[in-house]
């Protein structure tokens, strides 16, 4: 988390209880997720602010609504530009699973064999 200086996990927590918090959802389910796996404690704050998708969250984020965390492939631009600062960089970030699956007797169709083909690269490549 740099900006400016850097600070343990445990003064951002801190620090963060005072910040509106941004989510696609009421549960906040990538927030939890991040506080559990990278500072090892239980999010208990709301949301301050809650719209219908991560696109909506970068654009709230964005306009100055609070703080959120997001994909680096979805905010990268943002960050490069300067128009949003990253504000922790875990050195083991939270996974994001992600599960390809297709209709039975789908592999038939060669359509979906090169998608699915596809996705499956991408996926590889992203993880490096």
């Amino acid at each position: 988390m740099t900006v400016g200086i850097l600070v343990a996990d445990d003064d951002l927590c801190a620090a963060l209880r005072e910040v509106p918090l941004v989510t696609y959802a009421e549960d906040l389910p990538i927030l939890r997720r991040y506080w559990r796996t990278v500072f090892g404690k239980q999010l208990t704050t709301r949301a301050a602010v809650t719209v219908p998708n991560l696109y909506a969250v970068l654009s709230a984020v964005n306009a100055g609504a609070g703080v959120s965390v997001l994909p680096r492939s979805l905010c990268q631009e943002y960050l490069d530009s300067g128009r949003l600062s990253l504000l922790h960089n875990p050195t083991e970030p939270p996974l994001n699973t992600l599960f390809l699956v297709q209709r039975p007797g789908a592999e038939t169709n060669p359509d979906v064999l090169r998608v699915r083909d596809l996705l499956r690269t991408a996926a590889h490549d992203w993880q490096g």
